[in-house]
Parts: structure tokens; C-alpha cells; sequence
């Protein structure tokens, strides 16, 4: 059988997601002490054209924390931009989460604020790229936050999601209202209480909201890491994952892994907290110190791990072949595309029994991957 061991799967991912010019961005931005030689050959290898301004707000944060650093006078001013250039792109995004939130403070629904705007919240000088604005609100309210949202004009498709809802306007996205911070949903209402009860009240933006603790950013920072991985949404945001938990450790001198950790069994997502440990230090090293003591991976990463390659390699390709049947291709020749689709459907659910998922990978395997 293939190996599909964390260390082996993650090697694949990273040298997939990661290219060359990623990795010499990443060691220049996140290295203890850059200097001027380091940023000059990042520059070399580096083109910002083809990075894009996504990725080259990472050399922006540099140039924020270093000031003695110092780029050419051709990249320099396209950089060094990015910063106030994403800060006036988010004022319509904030705006929207302005409007709600008043809304809610008026209404008394208590909420939390998490993801990219919370990460604004606590380093307001350091924009990035905001699609929308994520709140979790108590679930018995979640009814009313909708309405409220309704009546303010915004739109929604509520069954798309089992653990929230996306508001938006015509022409783009607004606020995310969750019940739960995670799809599906399960039991996790413990660790949605102590969330709560950590959390510190702040205001911003003029709405009063909760922040959570640093330990629990860190943590839902991990979980939506792996998500994100796992579904091919908002690749580009991996990178960001890595600035803010190495930030939210940096700003809180007794930052507590134990908190991360009871979070995880609390919500049933250890497997994908050490995951992204894993991953994380394997892009950048020592962004998570001494993973295996403070997230160990426990008995079940090996079938974890063999989900994750099963749903890359097999069921992805098996969907994107359905998703490009034809409605006339399916009405002239039903059996033979309804098969295709129900043997998806089949394997999509099947994936979550590990018994299966290991008969399939040793018995349909093929050549291994090419990994470097």
C-alpha cells in the first residue's frame, strides 16, 4: 500500500500548494531576523506580477515591521501600497457589518466576531483582503438575526448552509451570521459556551461585539486552515492562516496551547487542528513549537489522512466529471451518466467509513503520486 502517513501526505500538499517562489517569499517574510541580502534575493527570485497582491501584502507586513528594509524604486511604491489600498477596498465590507451589527446591538443578540475581521480588530494597521464580515450569534437567536438582516434589505440563500447564513447585496458579499462554526454543526455546544464566556467585549466599527480569547482565534484559525485545504476554498488564504497564528502567539506572552487543545476535543476537531500544525510547520517551520506534545495526533490520523487523499485524488475528479454532464447527455443517455453519478454519490458518502476508504486506496490506488 501507498504511504499515507501525515508527514508523507503533507509533503504532496505542500509541494502542490506551495511553489518555489512561495517558499522563498514565506522564508523572507517569517524569518526571526530578515535582513536587506534576504529581501534583495526574495526580490530576485520573486516576481510580484506573478505573485499577485495577495500574496505580496506578506512583503508589505515586512516593510511595516522592518522600516530599515528597504525595496527597489521600481517595486517599492506598488508594495508599499497594498496595505492602504486593501484598507479603503474593505470600508464597503465593514460598512455592511457596521449596519447589521447596530442592528443586533439594538435588538440585544449578542455576537462574536472572528476571522479576518476580528484579526483586524486586534492589528488595525495591517489590512488584507476581506470578502465579508463571519459573526457567530447564539442559536436561539439566529431566527431573529435573520430577519433582521432580511429587513435590512440584504439577500441570503439560508438552505445552502446547515451552520449559518450569507448575506449579501446584488452586487457582494456582506456578513456571514452562524449558529455554529462548524458544517456540519454536531454537538459542539460546550465549546461554543466557553467560547463565549472568554471572549471580551470590544467595539469597533461602532458596534459592540465579542472578541475571542487568543487561543481561540489560534484555533479557529487551524480548523478553518484545513477546511479551506481540504475543499479548495480560499487557497490564498492559507498564507494568512500562518501570519495570524504566529501573530496571536506573539501578542499574548502566556498563550496557553491547552486552551487549543481542549477546544479541539471539545468540538471533535483534533485531527484537523494537529493536521494543520503539521502543515503549517512544514511551510514554515517552528510556526506551531513542539506540535506533537502540545496537539498529538492521536490513534485515528492514519484513516484522517487517507480521507483526505481518497476525496483529492478520487472523489474530486469523480465530481468535476459530473458537474460537467449535460442535462441533454443525461436525458439521451441515463444509464450510462446516471451511473457516473450515482457511484459519486456512493463514494461521497461511503468516504466517512475509514474501512472503505482503506480497501479503496489499496485496491484502486495506482502509481503514486509525484511528490519532490
Amino acid at each position: 500500500m501507498r504511504d499515507f502517513s501525515m508527514r508523507r501526505v503533507i509533503a504532496v500538499f505542500r509541494d502542490q500548494y506551495v511553489t518555489p517562489a512561495d517558499r522563498v517569499l514565506l522564508n523572507t517574510v517569517f524569518a526571526d531576523g530578515p535582513t536587506q541580502e534576504s529581501l534583495d534575493e526574495c526580490m530576485r527570485v520573486c516576481d510580484i506580477e506573478s505573485l499577485g497582491a495577495g500574496k505580496c501584502i506578506l512583503l508589505s507586513y515586512l516593510l511595516h515591521d522592518h522600516p530599515e528594509l528597504r525595496l527597489s524604486d521600481s517595486d517599492g511604491p506598488r508594495v508599499n501600497g497594498l496595505i492602504t489600498y486593501f484598507r479603503f477596498a474593505n470600508m464597503k465590507v465593514l460598512a455592511h457589518f457596521s449596519k447589521t451589527g447596530k442592528a443586533f446591538n439594538r435588538a440585544g443578540i449578542p455576537m462574536l466576531l472572528f476571522k479576518g475581521a476580528a484579526m483586524k480588530v486586534l492589528r488595525p494597521d495591517l489590512s488584507r483582503p476581506m470578502g465579508d464580515v463571519d459573526v457567530l450569534v447564539p442559536k436561539a437567536r439566529m431566527d431573529e438575526a435573520v430577519r433582521i438582516c432580511e429587513g435590512l434589505g440584504y439577500l441570503h440563500y439560508r438552505e445552502e448552509s446547515r451552520h449559518g447564513v450569507d448575506f449579501h447585496t446584488e452586487a457582494e458579499s456582506a456578513v456571514d451570521v452562524h449558529h455554529s462554526l462548524f458544517d456540519p454543526p454536531g454537538d459542539a455546544r460546550a465549546f461554543q459556551d466557553n467560547l463565549f464566556a472568554r471572549a471580551a467585549p470590544r467595539r469597533a466599527f461602532g458596534v459592540d461585539f465579542l472578541l475571542p480569547c487568543r487561543e481561540d482565534l489560534c484555533f479557529l484559525v487551524m480548523t478553518n486552515f484545513t477546511k479551506n485545504l481540504r475543499e479548495h476554498t480560499t487557497l490564498g488564504g492559507l498564507y494568512y492562516a500562518l501570519c495570524d497564528c504566529r501573530f496571536l502567539q506573539k501578542d499574548k506572552k502566556d498563550f496557553d496551547w491547552a486552551i487549543v487543545r481542549k477546544n479541539a476535543a471539545d468540538s471533535g476537531k483534533e485531527l484537523e487542528v494537529r493536521f494543520a500544525a503539521e502543515f503549517m510547520n512544514a511551510v514554515v517551520p517552528g510556526t506551531v513549537p513542539d506540535a506533537d506534545r502540545r496537539l498529538p495526533a492521536g490513534r485515528d490520523m492514519e484513516d484522517f489522512c487517507n480521507r483526505i487523499v481518497f476525496e483529492e485524488e478520487y472523489l474530486r475528479k469523480r465530481q468535476r466529471a459530473c458537474q460537467a454532464i449535460r442535462v441533454v447527455d443525461l436525458k439521451n443517455r441515463p444509464w450510462h451518466f446516471g451511473k457516473r453519478i450515482l457511484k459519486f454519490l456512493l463514494m461521497k458518502k461511503l468516504r466517512r467509513v475509514p474501512a472503505f476508504v482503506r480497501w479503496y486506496l489499496e485496491t484502486r490506488g495506482g502509481e503514486a503520486r509525484n511528490a519532490h
